[in-house]
């Protein structure tokens, strides 16, 4: 799903083999640009540039962030795509470029791109109201069944988004009936779980420790492979029995045709980077998990997460 077909990966390594031949020998020789397909100040921006800064250090170049938001991500994904592959336009995002390209709204989709690197993933926790009955997973499923007693279950999300998705992944592994309100990102579902609006919300730790932290909102239950060292009293869903495992996986991609070489080097210099432990610090103060992975291992566990997100798309928002 990342990758060409052979025959046309073929021609385009052969149609592109003296111009990268050339370039990169001196690769990286002036600034790289990298498209963050959201405004300024949200958690993408905020990582993208925390390694755009380390990044510079190991590349010898400077990077300059563009902030180019709109359309879940699709805009700003489909620029950087349609870019020169030259290794000098380059793009940083997360599971929202998966869900945008299951939902059609990214029309050039996963195989406009190839992955660089993923460098940091933010666990996902369910969390309630501060003196919700839900304490537990288990509660939680038992409010959102179909067929249960009482009111509707409101979840927050932004609709088509990835909490959107991860909220999806959670409710799959019953038969469900909840309202979903569409509350906006992770900052404005936080605000409308502590005001009321909501009974419940899927979030990445970091957006949502300090409201933890503060009693405001309760942990339910993490979705990831181990307990959060934030959260150690919060169990994940497979200790209660459910086999779920979601994140936000920050991925750095360059346009599909960039010379092997040239993904070589950014690959290279990106490993250096996040497993300095300086930088490694930075993420794990801020709730986020260092998360390194490049090459086969990466396209890999993107075909997967793409899989299981066409999987949702079709079964719960766009239909057969």
């Amino acid at each position: 799903m990342f990758r060409k077909p052979l025959m046309a990966a073929l021609t385009a390594s052969l149609m592109l083999f003296n111009a990268s031949a050339v370039s990169a020998a001196d690769y990286p020789s002036k600034p790289i640009k990298v498209i963050v397909p959201n405004g300024a100040g949200g958690s993408t921006d905020i990582v993208s540039r925390l390694v755009a800064q380390a990044y510079t250090s190991e590349l010898g170049t400077e990077l300059a962030i563009v902030n180019m938001g709109g359309g879940g991500t699709s805009i700003g994904a489909m620029e950087a795509a349609g870019s020169n592959a030259d290794g000098y336009t380059l793009l940083s995002t997360h599971e929202a470029f998966l869900t945008s390209s299951a939902l059609g709204v990214n029309t050039m989709g996963p195989s406009s791109v190839r992955p660089i690197a993923q460098v940091a993933k933010e666990v996902i926790v369910l969390a309630v109201q501060k003196g919700s009955d839900m304490t537990s997973l288990d509660d939680f499923y038992a409010a959102a069944k179909k067929g249960h007693t009482g009111d509707s279950l409101n979840i927050g999300i932004s609709p088509g988004a990835a909490n959107h998705f991860f909220s999806l992944s959670v409710l799959s592994a019953i038969d469900h009936d909840v309202t979903f309100v569409p509350t906006g990102g992770g900052a404005s579902t936080l605000k409308a779980l502590m005001g009321g609006t909501i009974n419940a919300g899927t979030f990445a730790v970091s957006e949502s420790i300090e409201a933890i932290r503060s009693g405001d909102v309760v942990p339910v239950a993490l979705f990831n492979d181990e307990r959060h060292p934030d959260l150690p009293d919060t169990p994940t869903a497979s200790e209660s029995g459910y086999d779920i495992n979601v994140g936000l996986h920050y991925v750095w991609y360059a346009p599909v045709e960039t010379p092997d070489d040239v993904v070589s080097i950014l690959a290279e210099a990106m490993t250096r980077t996040v497993s300095d432990d300086a930088f490694e610090k930075s993420l794990v103060e801020r709730s986020i998990t260092p998360a390194m992975m490049t090459g086969s291992e990466l396209e890999e566990a993107l075909g997967s997460r793409y899989a299981q997100v066409e999987e949702l798309a079709i079964k719960y928002v766009v239909g057969q």
